[in-house]
Order: structure tokens, then sequence, then C-alpha cells
């Protein structure tokens, strides 16, 4: 069995992407576990309760133990309502001469536990239909009509606002850690100079690829910077694409961009981003810079391997 030091070694070298995979392929499963790795709120890109949103409203869709327990409790009230025959049901009708849901919550002499499970009765409620044509329990949040967990867990998790880009993120053919790069970069949280100045973290004021050296916005890191535009322009002629908009943030750029460049423009964009950091980095921690023609070849490289994922 390898020892802990070991096992916090590994979780260190992991990518973004594969550390969102252990969490969500086994810590989750382990109430009250610590989520792989330690880390200081300060040093967190993302906090955790947005990286438990769903993916459709701009989290990581990782699993809200808090929430999902709640959605395993609100089981019990279903249970009570649609078999009346079950164990379940039979010992609360024996302690306490009722199954009525709504006469149980009023009721002082139930325990801490039950107490727990008829917190969520509003939420119940809320829930159920139930008319004089169909006397039969229904769930609303799905289609048979039959309480699931999993569809509870999905209402509660919802903090009712839409990302506009999720669907297209995450269906990006490319690398799960491009993908993770590109969630960070499309909530401005990648460590550019400006996101260290405000974490007060030891920074540079300018940009290590302007001569003017502004200061190192997301922005202009990736679309105003005078390298961001020559790599921009060389990647619009070679694949032939329509004269792009540079617009003032990086989500509009990218979608409006794609209204007008097709579906392979998603690819280009992820490729052409990903080259763009990769190649700051090389000029900030190995003080190298590559020429602009290596750089287009690396872009259309990773962009014909990732064209050819399935």
């Amino acid at each position: 069995m390898p020892s802990r030091e070991s096992s916090m070694v590994g979780n260190q070298v992991l990518s973004p992407a594969g550390r969102l995979t252990l969490v969500k392929s086994v810590l989750s499963a382990l109430p009250l576990h610590y989520m792989q790795d330690k880390c200081l709120g300060g040093h967190c890109l993302v906090n955790w309760s947005k990286c438990c949103i769903p993916k459709c409203s701009g989290g990581l869709g990782i699993l809200n133990l808090t929430l999902q327990n709640q959605a395993l409790l609100i089981r019990w009230l279903w249970k009570l309502n649609v078999k009346p025959n079950s164990t379940w049901s039979t010992t609360i009708l024996s302690l306490y001469r009722t199954r009525d849901t709504n006469l149980l919550s009023q009721c002082s002499l139930l325990s801490h536990g039950f107490k727990d499970i008829f917190k969520f009765l509003p939420f119940f409620n809320a829930s159920i239909d139930l008319s004089d044509d169909n006397p039969a329990l229904s769930w609303r949040w799905t289609n048979s009509g039959v309480y699931t967990s999993a569809s509870a867990y999905s209402i509660l998790a919802d903090p009712g606002g839409r990302s506009p880009y999720h669907r297209r993120l995450w269906k990006l053919k490319t690398a799960p850690r491009v993908k993770i790069f590109l969630w960070l970069l499309l909530q401005d949280r990648l460590l550019t100079q400006q996101n260290l100045l405000r974490r007060n973290w030891p920074a540079n004021d300018g940009c290590c690829c302007c001569l003017a050296r502004p200061l190192e916005t997301a922005d202009h890191l990736f679309l105003h910077c005078p390298l961001a535009s020559s790599i921009w322009n060389r990647v619009q002629q070679h694949f032939n694409l329509p004269a792009l908009s540079f617009t003032e943030d990086l989500p509009a750029f990218w979608l409006t961009n794609r209204l007008t460049s097709g579906a392979a423009w998603d690819t280009i964009w992820a490729a052409t981003n990903w080259s763009i950091w990769k190649e700051r980095n090389n000029r900030i921690f190995n003080s190298v810079a590559k020429p602009l023609f290596l750089i287009l070849q690396e872009i259309v490289a990773l962009a014909i391997f990732w064209f050819a994922l399935a």
C-alpha cells in the first residue's frame, strides 16, 4: 500500500483535468473526504462551491455531498407516500399513528433523525403533483413521475443561470486538460500578472510579450497583445477563415467568430489559446521565445490532431 506521502506527491503531479477525474470517479463517493488536495483558500483558482455547480451553469459538475445527502433523505418522504406497505412506512405508522407527512412534520415527538428528513418537506410538496383526476402521486422532475435521487439532486444543485458556452466547451475535440484550461480562461481565473497582483503574489507589472509592457490581463494576453494579434492573423490566413472580430472580452470573441467561421473554429480557437499560453509561460520561466512561424506550426499540428479525434 502506498504511503500517505507518496499519495500526496502523486496528487500534486496530476494536471487539473486529472484531478477533476479523480474527484468525480473516486473521492465524491467518500463522505467527509478532504477532496484529495491540500489547498489553502488563497491558493485556489476557483472556489469549491463553483466547482460543484452543474456544467450547464458554468461549474465542473463535481458531486456536492451535502446536496446529495439531502436528495437521499427526501427519498424517505416519497416512500412514506407511495409505499405504504414498506418496512419504513409501517414503522412510522406504528410509532406516530399516521403516515401523513404534513401531520408528521408538526409532531413534537419526532427524533432528531426524522426532523432532519422533514426539513425538506416544503421542497417535496412543491415537487409533487396530485389531482382529483390522477390521485397517484407524481414526481414532476422525471418523465415517469417516479422519484429519483438524481432528479432531486439536479434541482437542488441548479443555481438557475445558464452558461452561454458550456455545451460547446465540454464537447470540444481536445485533451481534457485543455478543456480545464479554457474553462479557467473564460472565467478569468488563469494566473496572469493581473490575477497574481490581485492575490498579492509576486508578479511583474507588464506583459512579457510586449515591448510597451502594459498590464498582462487575460483579454490583453490572448486578444490584444501584438504577439496574440499576429498569431490570430496568421491563423486566420492559414485556415482561410473570415476576418476575425476582435471583441472586448474572450467569451464574446469565441462565440462571435464562431457564427462566421463554422464548427471548425472551436478547435482552432482552442489550439491557438493553448499555444499562446504555453508560449507565454515559456518566455517567463525559460526565457525562451519561439519564432512566430514555429508557434503557427504548433497550432496547426494541434488543430489537425484534434480534428481527427472521434
